[in-house]
């Protein structure tokens, strides 16, 4: 596996083709409805995109929002093995990450994004949803760890969809109210515990969303 350049953020022009050619595609095949664009922050703040994990496609699903700027996004490690696999991945601006091993390089490389004005998509749960109806997991530290050491809100998305997502479904992308950075109520002094109850705020406001959006409020 050819290593992840970890040094620079990178543009690529693949990612804006890609979107342009295959959104409309994904859109139609998922039958897509993208709802609350208007929570999207219209500037260049700094801003995290937090996803319930349902599926490999969730930031796919994401990304095709109309008004959405490019979406950086930890990936599996294991998917950049593939070296064909690896190099869509990496243009599509996705960065591999050790799952469960506190991989430092990865979430260094995620506060590098923030810090240069990018858009740091990440799936608090840290891994998909296989079972459990879909209902959203409790998050790893990872998002409120990197909110809090880069000072970026958190733009919390529900992905919502009656049945398993495949072609055909119904997938709905709900954005939420941006969350504030000072809303998470930790700092350098909080502990490990209160860093995951901060990322857990991220991830009830999420659930309550997809709970909304499912039931029809």
């Amino acid at each position: 596996m050819k290593e992840f350049d970890y040094s620079k953020v990178p543009h690529y022009k693949f990612y804006r083709f890609a979107i342009k050619v295959f959104g409309p595609l994904f859109k139609r095949l998922y039958h897509v409805e993208h709802k609350g664009l208007e929570n999207v922050p219209k500037n260049n703040k700094k801003y995290i995109i937090a996803i319930n994990h349902t599926c490999a496609l969730d930031p796919v699903f994401v990304a095709i929002a109309d008004g959405i700027p490019a979406l950086h996004f930890m990936a599996k490690v294991e998917l950049f093995k593939n070296p064909v696999v690896a190099w869509v991945i990496t243009h599509l601006y996705g960065f591999p990450v050790k799952r469960g091993k506190g991989d430092t390089t990865a979430v260094d490389y995620a506060k590098k994004i923030i810090a240069e004005n990018h858009v740091l998509a990440i799936c608090p749960e840290g891994k998909r949803v296989k079972d459990k109806n879909g209902v959203p997991q409790k998050a790893k530290a990872g998002v409120a760890l990197i909110a809090r050491d880069t000072g970026a809100d958190i733009l919390p998305v529900a992905i919502c969809c009656e049945n398993k997502i495949v072609r055909g479904e119904h997938v709905r992308v709900c954005f939420g109210k941006l969350i504030k950075c000072s809303e998470l109520g930790i700092d350098e002094s909080s502990s490990r515990e209160e860093i995951k109850d901060a990322a857990n705020i991220v991830m009830e406001r999420i659930t309550e969303m997809r709970e909304s959006e499912l039931s029809g409020n």
